[in-house]
């Protein structure tokens, strides 16, 4: 018989029950089953509370999370996946099986496709999935319930429930059960913060430090996405850019089970007025025409199903959060996923960094033998590149000018060809080392900027958000004359220009046109 644990117990709140939030969770109560069995080991035993305000996706079958829970198609690259294959069982068993394995990758100029495998990446490592984010949520969530639910001593679960308030005067939370509005403390040591957006949890950080820098903005976009029968023309294991898709639009199409593609399409705020009406419509046969007429990359199996959607949703909108720290030492507080770095879903790392995060964390943990003193700062050294990375690629990797944007989107296709002709002296794109195993996302951030990318970006990204939050609020009148910038003529110069070269490319047989 075993005796019983001497070991210190600390007592771990996780707020938020998103990927980071339960990937920690599984691996902090996997490791205490291999401390209980170990003789040596003198790791403390983590009794973990997880907390969120929505029910359990654990608890629900497929066909209830199809009904009911469908979210939007992420990508799942290198950076998450080995991050979920700390804990073997829960991703072999429960998430190996979900989505779609990526295998191509195809950029749509007008009617023409410019296509690549995945072979053509950094490694021959590099792996990638198309997931619903709901679907990994409700897979990591069912390998908690299977595996701890039973082990009261170690591990709680408040579903329906919602951090109110954080005491970290006293280290504890106030919560609210949803469905009896009943509240109460709960005491911690180690508080994790994986709220969302509007983290509650960081809000104690803004709070207690006045060194504390949070930044939170939206994507500056407004976007819609559908779920529907995959065209013929969409490679069922591949990913599609389709850039200016149809006039003020980006679009990105991601395939997922069944036969089926995600079709996301966002317009900048400053556009937004520019609109065709039709688009607008809520008769969706106005809107089924519109495209019949308007979307010229490929045919859409059933124009009609697509408008259906895009009229009964709203237009999305999400946030994008800053942060100069990942952590409060204090307060005995971390931030994970969207609460450190919220982000645009430009670049399709917002999940994989955020299951990142949680990786790195626990491993900090086991380097620093569980001092959370060490810890804490170690992980915001950590992590803050990282985060802050994300976010800056995912908003000046691409560009709010139309022209820039196309500029970009021909250098893209040219370096990579270039680079996959002579790698030893053309450097990747850093558009497709993002997700590469063994290449974090300030090593990206870095070719980026020695490229130039983020800093022509971000100096026309800046004065295009700046321009329409001055307009928009009634700072400046509107500029009705029609002035041109040598800026702007250089830009129309170069988009022309690149494109001839592209031509060119195409001409001589350089570029794939599938």
């Amino acid at each position: 018989m075993c005796k019983p644990s001497t070991r210190e117990i600390k007592r771990v709140v996780i707020s938020g029950a998103g990927p980071a939030g339960l990937l920690c969770a599984s691996i902090l109560l996997a490791r205490n089953k291999e401390q209980e069995v170990s003789t040596s080991s003198e790791a403390p035993i983590y009794h973990v509370t997880l907390i969120d305000g929505r029910q359990d996706f654990g608890a629900l079958t497929k066909e209830e999370l199809a009904k009911s829970f469908r979210s939007w198609m992420l990508g799942l690259a290198n950076h998450g996946l080995d991050a979920l294959r700390t804990i073997p069982d829960l991703y072999e068993n429960y998430v190996k099986k979900e989505g779609v394995v990526l295998e191509d990758f195809s950029i749509y100029l007008g009617k023409k496709c410019i296509k690549s495998t995945t072979d053509d990446g950094v490694d021959d490592t590099q792996e990638g999935r198309i997931v619903d984010r709901n679907y990994i949520v409700a897979a990591i969530a069912r390998y908690l319930k299977d595996t701890h639910e039973n082990d009261t001593e170690h591990y709680t679960s408040m579903y329906d429930t919602t951090t109110q308030y954080v005491d970290y005067a006293n280290k504890r939370v106030l919560v609210r059960n949803l469905k009896t509005q009943d509240e109460e403390y709960v005491n911690y040591d180690l508080l994790i913060g994986c709220d969302g957006v509007r983290s509650t949890v960081r809000e104690a950080m803004i709070k207690r430090h006045s060194s504390f820098e949070c930044h939170i903005t939206d994507i500056f976009q407004k976007f819609k996405a559908v779920h529907v029968q995959r065209p013929d023309a969409l490679s069922a294991v591949g990913m599609s850019i389709l850039p200016d898709i149809i006039p003020g639009f980006q679009g990105i199409a991601l395939p997922e089970t069944g036969d089926l593609v995600n079709i996301s399409m966002g317009i900048p705020h400053h556009r937004f007025s520019e609109m065709h009406a039709d688009l607008q419509s809520e008769d969706y046969k106005v809107v089924s025409k519109y495209f019949k007429d308007n979307f010229k990359a490929f045919e859409l199996v059933d124009y009609d199903d697509f408008a259906k959607q895009w009229v009964a949703q709203r237009w999305n909108q999400t946030g994008m959060v800053h942060c100069n720290s990942y952590h409060s030492s204090q307060m005995g507080i971390v931030l994970m996923g969207d609460a450190a770095h919220a982000t645009s879903p430009s670049i399709g790392m917002g999940m994989n960094t955020a299951l990142r995060d949680a990786q790195f964390f626990c491993n900090i943990l086991k380097e620093n033998n569980h001092d959370l003193e060490k810890v804490l700062p170690a992980y915001s050294e950590a992590r803050v590149k990282e985060g802050n990375s994300l976010t800056s690629l995912a908003f000046n990797l691409y560009c709010l000018d139309s022209r820039a944007q196309t500029l970009e989107t021909v250098h893209l296709v040219v370096r990579s060809f270039f680079h996959k002709k002579f790698p030893r002296f053309v450097s990747m794109h850093p558009q497709m080392m993002i997700g590469a195993r063994n290449v974090a996302l300030s090593d990206v951030f870095e070719l980026a900027t020695k490229l130039g990318i983020i800093g022509k970006h971000r100096s026309i990204n800046d004065k295009i958000r700046n321009d329409y939050f001055e307009k928009s609020v009634g700072m400046v009148k509107e500029n009705h004359g029609k002035q041109r910038s040598w800026t702007s003529f250089l830009l129309s110069v170069g988009v022309c220009a690149a494109v001839l070269v592209a031509a060119v490319f195409y001409q001589k047989g350089f570029i794939k046109i599938c």
